[in-house]
């Protein structure tokens, strides 16, 4: 257990590129301590561990293997710890980056834009005051992607599934799901509704309409990092695939 936990300690260290004493310093021990625990000669107080792979920005998952192994309960809602999710976040945003010249966006569990690659400019409409992008009323954008969608009803009954199923999870979504909900009916009919399907499913197939022609896309929504780190709060990716030729050519055409 010590030589496993030592492990563990370490690899948090150095995936982060501090040193022994860089990591001493902001934990206010000495580096000797450091050292000490790295080599499981000296097994780390709880807050300490917890102080450690906060200050490493560890995800979640590495925390409860951690404090298991260190002989200690699991995190708890006293704890006041938020395991760092910017290893994970770094790679969301490397993946939308080589996705292009396909569309590739960021968000959160509220669906606010985090970030977007040159092409999501295809599904996105214009940024209008630098306020974090609602991407729940985007999409019933005048100029957002679902108004370019041929055929719109099942889309609308997709999406609203997912967001209703959200909404159990994270219920401050619901005044904007409802506004979503209000918005597609006027526009598409009461059809939207019956044509809610699967909710769990985050997989949308869509042909935009477009001053090159039919656009037919797959639009994926994906997390990073391991399983264990992902929860309501986890940063997602939306990454858009072409679904034929004529649509890859007119993405890379583009460019």
């Amino acid at each position: 257990m010590h030589h496993e936990l030592a492990a563990l300690m370490k690899t948090a260290r150095e995936a982060s590129q501090l040193s022994q004493m860089a990591l001493a310093l902001r934990l206010g021990v000495s580096q000797r301590h450091v050292n000490f625990i790295e080599r499981g000669r000296s097994r780390p107080s709880r807050v300490l561990l917890l102080d450690w792979l906060t200050h490493t920005g560890r995800p979640a998952s590495m925390f409860n293997p951690a404090l298991r192994l260190a002989g200690f309960s699991a995190l708890d809602g006293g704890d006041h710890v938020n395991p760092c999710t910017l290893p994970c976040d770094a790679a969301a945003r490397r993946t939308i980056e080589l996705h292009h010249p396909n569309p590739g966006l960021l968000f959160d569990a509220d669906w606010h834009l985090v970030a977007a690659n040159d092409a999501a400019g295809w599904v996105l409409p214009p940024a209008e005051d630098g306020a974090p992008l609602d991407l729940i009323a985007a999409l019933t954008h005048r100029e957002g992607w679902l108004a370019r969608a041929d055929d719109p009803v099942p889309v609308a009954g997709a999406l609203l599934g997912q967001l209703r199923a959200e909404q159990w999870a994270r219920p401050s979504l619901a005044p904007r799901v409802d506004a979503f909900e209000a918005a597609v009916v006027a526009a598409y009919g009461t059809g939207v509704r019956q044509a809610v399907r699967d909710p769990f499913s985050t997989v949308v197939e869509v042909t935009l309409r477009s001053e090159a022609g039919p656009l037919r896309f797959s639009a994926v929504q994906t997390w990073t990092g391991l399983p264990l780190d992902q929860d309501m709060a986890a940063v997602r990716a939306e990454l858009w695939y072409p679904l034929d030729d004529a649509t890859a050519r007119a993405v890379r055409d583009r460019l």
